[in-house]
């Protein structure tokens, strides 16, 4: 017949393989909420961005009476109304937003285009 010792404090086999079991139901509840709440962030990063873009818009407009151009934002509006470069940060392109859909004659403003045409990343109407 085997003796335990007084002095053993360590885990048994079957003890750790519980805590291991345990942690892997943690990271299996937490890794996708983590996730998710991240890619939602994103978006919401995305999508305000594209409002702070719209703003610039408006602004522009009111300064010059007339609509910007397509193209990039960044050459479009410049540094005189926007104070940095705006990125999305989900788009797995690298570049800017863009401008286009404008038409001056008709009065219609620019649309906002994300650089990576991710579908979510489309402001809502207010």
């Amino acid at each position: 017949m085997k003796r335990v010792r007084a002095g053993n404090n360590g885990f048994t086999r079957i003890e750790f393989m519980l805590l291991l079991l345990i942690i892997a139901v943690i990271m299996a509840i937490a890794v996708p909420v983590y996730l998710s709440t991240l890619n939602s962030a994103k978006t919401k990063k995305c999508q305000s961005n594209q409002r702070t873009i719209d703003s610039a818009i408006n602004a522009y407009d009111g300064y010059y009476d007339v609509w910007p151009g397509d193209g990039p934002v960044a050459d479009t509006l410049g540094p005189m109304w926007l104070k940095q470069v705006l990125r999305c940060p989900a788009s797995p392109a690298p570049g800017t937003y863009s401008l286009g859909g404008a038409d001056v004659a008709a009065g219609v403003p620019p649309a906002t285009s994300c650089p990576g045409g991710i579908p979510s990343h489309v402001v809502p109407p207010q």
